[in-house]
């Protein structure tokens, strides 16, 4: 469901300016599908954060390798709760994609 967005990235060979475009379709998608807002919204938060983070900054492959396995697992959690089908699984993965956001910020 949301895997779209990664698969953009990866397309796009996960620079600065793809993350942007995923910011931006992740948020852009959010008033056609109200019922996903939440999971967009930490996407496109996530999204942004890499940009605001190496937006004309140096960024080696290692980092941006990192940067993507984890931008991925934010996503691949939020498709698995949305997979479960369950409101309870969909608001564990946000509370756990929320945190782990905030966890990265913080280091």
């Amino acid at each position: 469901m949301f895997d779209t967005l990664v698969k953009g990235l990866n397309e796009q060979g996960g620079s600065v300016r793809a993350y942007e475009a995923c910011a931006r379709a992740a948020r852009g998608r959010i008033a056609a599908e109200p019922e996903n807002a939440a999971a967009l919204f930490l996407i496109a938060f996530a999204a942004q954060r890499f940009v605001d983070a190496y937006d004309d900054q140096p960024l080696t492959v290692e980092a941006a390798g990192e940067e993507m396995e984890q931008f991925s697992s934010f996503v691949s959690a939020l498709d698995a709760g949305w997979a479960a089908g369950t409101a309870e699984a969909r608001l564990d993965a946000l509370n756990k994609v929320a945190a782990q956001i905030t966890a990265t910020a913080r280091s």
